[in-house]
């Protein structure tokens, strides 16, 4: 016998005994006022009765019937003090105790049982319904197995662990020293996936725990399954997005590059067979359209250059400490045969103003925002470049009146390939790289860049950049 058994029935033999013991005592206390045994017997009925609900037995209840007898006997009937039973009356009655109180007991019993029963499965049903509700926020293979592992400790009482058959057999978070352990598959509807795992100490789960481990085991599959197949649409989305970005970069620059191409060709073709023949001015307008050209295929590289270094997170900065009117005078130089007659202001600050940045980054950045300030305006539209030293920041604007930039894309101006459809019928060219690659050089310098309409007309284009507290005055 188990010491579980042996404490169950000590258990509840004293609650017989106790419960027992009160009956005669209140029995006793009746008959000294005067009460007739035919009441009496009402308290050894529920006796029994409260015995067969202590201890969820009825064959204790049937005990206490028999010695309730004994005892009525005994104590109520003529001859008192004795076994013996002269009248009928008396054995008729004693008769219909037993009956009422074996019956009685034992039908107390089993409800009780019943009911304990009913408490039991709804406890086992709000546990399943945790389970399998419990998994479907998680995501990711190892928060998934940590949210079975507990579940399996919380609602079980065991430790556990998950060893999954992928590449190789490997377990999560097993015992070091565990030997003893039952195990469980975790099944798909495909594929064995692994095992669960439960460490029982030599101890046999009760048949709640056996079927909340299953339970866990199957939500274990179903999670994980769930999440292969995430896992294997988010490498195909994936996919389909590089070869997208790939297609859509490949036929913007391949458009892009033939028509400077064509014209570099067009214009060289005349000087080579007209040169005599042509005027000064028309070489030197030929000349010009060349070198036009040529900057806009050099911008073109390098931007996507930078788009590269940048997509492969390998653009590295090399800041040093960077005069601001030497970046504005090197961005100008670049485009200065681009703004030809247009007008256009610069505005520097009166201070040498010293950032801590990558020079030919900064650059490129100024070079791009003046650029499609120039393609995206009318020839006699003005444009001006700003800087403005603030306590801690250093603010550039670059603004044009032009037409504004389109409500279409004005959420999404800094995304890549973002440009106007109209862009390739009106000559404008561009393939939306320009923009993103501002963007994300100022947000590796720890800087915002922003796009605000500017007053009457146009557009400006604000980048603020944090600003070193060293600062040289001018002498």
């Amino acid at each position: 016998m188990s010491y579980e058994f042996l404490k169950k029935t000590g258990s509840s033999a004293v609650k017989t005994l106790v419960v027992f013991l009160l009956a005669v005592s209140c029995s006793l206390g009746m008959h000294l006022l005067g009460v007739g045994k035919e009441s009496i017997i009402m308290v050894y009925l529920l006796g029994v009765l409260f015995t067969s609900v202590l201890t969820g037995s009825y064959k204790w209840g049937i005990l206490h019937s028999f010695t309730s007898l004994m005892i009525l006997n005994f104590l109520f009937t003529e001859p008192r003090f004795t076994f013996i039973i002269y009248s009928s009356n008396d054995i008729i009655l004693l008769v219909f105790f037993l009956i009422t109180a074996v019956v009685s007991g034992t039908v107390t019993s089993k409800l009780q049982k019943q009911i304990e029963i009913s408490e039991r499965n709804e406890a086992t049903t709000k546990i399943l319904y945790q389970t399998a509700s419990g998994f479907l926020p998680v995501s990711g293979k190892k928060s998934i197995i940590h949210q079975g592992m507990i579940f399996i400790k919380e609602f079980a009482g065991f430790d556990s662990a998950v060893c999954l058959e992928e590449d190789a057999t490997y377990c999560f978070e097993a015992p070091k020293n565990e030997h003893s352990y039952l195990s469980y598959p975790i099944e798909s509807n495909q594929l064995r996936l692994g095992e669960l795992r439960i460490f029982n100490e030599n101890r046999q789960p009760d048949p709640q725990s056996e079927l909340i481990v299953q339970a866990v085991a199957t939500q274990l599959a179903i999670a994980l399954d769930r999440e292969h197949l995430y896992m294997e649409r988010e490498e195909i989305r994936i996919a389909m997005e590089r070869e997208h970005l790939r297609s859509t970069l490949l036929r913007s620059v391949a458009h892009d590059l033939r028509t400077p191409l064509t014209g570099l060709s067009g214009a060289a073709n005349l000087l080579a067979d007209n040169y005599e023949t042509l005027s000064y001015e028309e070489r030197q307008k030929l000349a010009m359209d060349m070198s036009e050209e040529i900057i806009w295929l050099t911008n073109l590289v390098e931007n996507i250059l930078n788009m590269t270094r940048i997509s492969d997170a390998q653009l590295l900065l090399h800041k040093e400490e960077e005069v601001i009117d030497d970046i504005v005078s090197q961005a100008l130089s670049h485009i200065s045969r681009l703004l030809k007659d247009r007008p256009f202001t610069v505005h520097l600050p009166d201070e040498v103003v010293m950032v801590q940045a990558d020079g030919k980054l900064l650059v490129q950045v100024l070079i791009n925002l003046l650029e499609n300030a120039i393609r995206h305006t009318d020839p006699n539209s003005s444009i001006s470049l700003e800087v403005v030293k603030m306590d801690h920041t250093l603010k550039i604007s670059v603004c044009d009146t032009g037409s504004g930039i389109d409500p279409n894309i004005k959420t999404k101006i800094f995304e890549k390939f973002v440009t106007l459809d109209r862009s390739i019928s009106d000559g404008k060219r561009g393939i939306g790289l320009g923009l993103a690659i501002c963007k994300a050089i100022v947000d590796a310098h720890g800087g915002t860049i922003v796009a605000r309409d500017n007053e009457p007309a146009g557009t400006c284009m604000i980048l603020t950049l944090p600003l070193e507290d060293q600062i040289w005055n001018e002498k």
